[in-house]
């Protein structure tokens, strides 16, 4: 089968990767998107002879369509009864990281990582169930309702997915985006200019400049939730959290809180805003064309923000 992998810098397009075989449910992949983490792989010079991608969508053999959680933990920890699978460390996998991907035709997956999805979402746009799910996990976990303000930092992906998880939970949204097609998309999905301080403030970037922003766009007594990975350290001014008791959310992946998985979530989210992908997916390959997809998500002068592949 097709199918794309990174390595030493650069995309690998092979066309002879073998069919995978074993126990689980072989699904036939719609659609797999090119994420920031694959960008920082891939510019980071690691050797992954593993097929790329976690954000995944396709079709069971029993034609039932499906979004996949690329996750597989041990279940048997004290994190995964607890719900906290997605920080499980005993023989962790991560689909696309440390296991075989979605940038391919077909994966092999065990049955608990599907979520069906219903027939009237477009499953070219499937994909975005993953990073719809991280984008709640955060608001999830701090206890996010309508009675709070939230403010999104940051325009791509993950940003424009909060925008629509934070008003999926009743909140008014505002969004910092750098770049004007990116506000532009944050618009169309509901979000107003930042202005003010608010009780959540999802930093999806988390660099130096957006903590910043981010302290003080936070109410006292807010929560600042990072979905953004602060690569150089959590840089925040000490005075302003501390004389404000902002309360810091590191927010990573997905889980589950009170039984409820985020992923199941984020399956009836893009389900009840099938228009989505219209918004968020700027630009769709195939997989043949693997190392312009990855030009394109990687230059903002494109004006990409989600990148696709489709078979």
């Amino acid at each position: 089968m097709k199918a794309v992998s990174y390595a030493q810098g650069k995309v690998n397009f092979n066309a002879n990767v073998p069919t995978p075989k074993g126990d689980g449910v072989l699904v036939d992949i719609v659609s797999a998107g090119i994420c920031g983490s694959d960008l920082h792989l891939l510019h980071s010079g690691v050797h992954s002879p593993h097929v790329a991608g976690h954000e995944i969508a396709g079709i069971t053999p029993n034609g039932k369509h499906v979004a996949i959680e690329p996750i597989i933990p041990c279940w048997d920890c004290a994190l995964c009864h607890k719900g906290d699978y997605h920080i499980c460390k005993n023989n962790f996998e991560g689909l696309g990281i440390s296991s075989n991907g979605g940038m391919a035709e077909k994966i092999l997956v065990p049955e608990h990582c599907l979520f069906e999805l219903d027939k009237k979402v477009p499953l070219q746009d499937g994909c975005l169930v993953e990073p719809l799910a991280v984008s709640l996990h955060g608001l999830i976990k701090t206890n996010t309702n309508e009675r709070h303000k939230v403010a999104v930092i940051g325009g791509g992906t993950i940003g424009l997915c909060s925008v629509l998880a934070a008003r999926h939970l009743g909140c008014h949204v505002d969004l910092y985006a750098k770049y004007d097609h990116q506000k532009e998309a944050g618009l169309k999905l509901g979000a107003g200019e930042i202005s003010g301080q608010y009780d959540r403030v999802v930093d999806c970037v988390s660099n130096d400049q957006t903590l910043e922003l981010s302290a003080k766009t936070a109410k006292p007594g807010s929560w600042l939730i990072l979905l953004g990975i602060p690569l150089n350290g959590i840089n925040l001014p000490g005075m302003r959290m501390i004389m404000n008791e902002i309360q810091v959310f590191p927010s990573i992946m997905y889980s589950s809180t009170n039984g409820v998985r985020d992923f199941s979530i984020a399956a009836k989210l893009i389900a009840q805003n099938t228009d989505i992908g219209k918004t968020i997916i700027s630009h769709r390959f195939n997989l043949e064309d693997a190392e312009e997809a990855f030009g394109v998500a990687n230059d903002k002068n494109s004006r990409s923000i989600k990148v696709v592949f489709n078979n």
